[in-house]
């Protein structure tokens, strides 16, 4: 096993490990592990025992599944091992995740802990008539940044054939010919990403805002906060992301030296992703409920509770289906700062088949080249 397989199965377990151990502190203090509590429970000692026998599944797993990985490496290849171990790894975290879910809904029902509460749904109209605006200049880094790319594209003189950009100093394996999609894919994707943002960030904004019942308008105004710094970090992402794909582009077109300095810097901007990602998740949070109180907003209270609503959701909070409620998209308990399909709505249906059968035919296309049925195009790599 040579340093880079080394490096890449250390940042694969120890990501997916990492992701899992973060999921229950990224949601709301009321919704711990997908499940609906009152405030007055979020200490209960039921849940506080269901995080500490999931966080210590979860790391006991990424140690165990590290470890074996090694002679797995030397067994099957690192491929192979590395995709085995990930899934696992994936595997073993959402049944810790359901397994906690399952212990404080028992413990919720046990207690009876909505008994007597006035419970409600709040709706804040002032999101309709005044609605927040996406701040596009937060886009403009991004498309600079690709604009950049092609400028230089055009003015530099390609070489007849491209690196295969794999190893650490992304100069190893099969070059390949020099054409348009070879040698423009990192712009194509860049395009891609920056248009991707774009809707992403429009849709965001019009979907319906989470209002607690119990204090409204300080849960709206957090909101409104809230989606202005999602608008921000996502400008913020694609930019980074551009940047990736810029320097991916430069060493492609071998005007970037191979080296793994080169390597380091290329890759240096998504890891300026995760640190804004945990920066926002730590000061704003999930509905901006992290957000400090603003003068007069700690009294508010209506008498009310949230409503409990636990039986639209499925699968730990990642799964939403309510026949009853329009909305097609809607934010999603589990994690933080992340919305899901409504399955129950037409235009949700209709978007969980499009999704499905997108993904379906990307791995079955994928199969079928690995097997040798298919003979796509080869590209460089990045």
């Amino acid at each position: 096993m040579n340093l880079a397989s080394l490096t890449l199965l250390l940042a694969s377990t120890g990501t997916a490990t990492a992701v899992w151990w973060t999921v229950p502190a990224l949601s709301r203090p009321t919704l711990p592990f997908g499940v609906a509590v009152p405030e007055g429970r979020v200490a209960d000692p039921a849940i506080a025992h269901a995080r500490g026998r999931y966080s210590r599944t979860v790391i006991a797993s990424g140690v165990a599944v590290t470890a074996l990985a090694f002679p797995l490496v030397l067994l099957l290849g690192e491929a192979v091992a590395l995709t085995a171990a990930t899934l696992v790894l994936v595997a073993v975290g959402l049944a810790a995740y359901l397994a906690a879910g399952r212990a404080v809904r028992e413990a919720k029902r046990a207690g009876d802990w909505y008994g007597g509460a006035k419970q409600a749904v709040t709706a804040d109209l002032s999101f309709r008539t005044d609605p927040v605006r996406v701040p596009w200049l937060a886009l403009a880094p991004a498309a600079a940044i690709a604009a950049a790319t092609v400028v230089v594209g055009f003015a530099v003189p390609l070489p007849e054939t491209l690196p295969g950009l794999q190893g650490l100093d992304l100069d190893g394996g099969e070059r390949v010919a020099t054409g348009f999609w070879t040698a423009w894919n990192p712009v194509v994707a860049q395009g891609a990403v920056t248009l991707v943002t774009a809707l992403c960030l429009a849709g965001v904004v019009r979907v319906r805002p989470e209002i607690d019942a119990a204090r409204p308008a300080g849960t709206a105004r957090r909101y409104r906060v809230y989606l202005r710094s999602v608008c921000l970090l996502g400008g913020f992402i694609a930019a980074c992301v551009n940047l990736t794909l810029l320097g991916v582009a430069l060493r492609l077109w071998e005007i970037a030296p191979a080296s793994p300095v080169t390597t380091a810097l290329v890759f240096a901007p998504l890891v300026a992703i995760a640190i804004a990602h945990i920066r926002f998740e730590l000061k704003v949070g999930t509905g901006g409920h992290r957000l400090p109180a603003a003068p007069g907003e700690a009294d508010e209270d209506t008498g009310l509770l949230q409503r409990d609503d636990d039986r639209h959701w499925h699968l730990g909070g990642f799964v939403y289906l309510n026949r009853d409620d329009p909305a097609v998209f809607v934010h999603q308990r589990a994690g933080g700062a992340q919305w899901t399909i409504n399955l129950g709505s037409p235009g949700g249906r209709l978007a969980g088949l499009v999704i499905a059968a997108i993904t379906v035919a990307a791995s079955a296309t994928a199969a079928l080249d690995a097997l040798g049925v298919l003979d796509l195009p080869s590209t460089a790599r990045f």
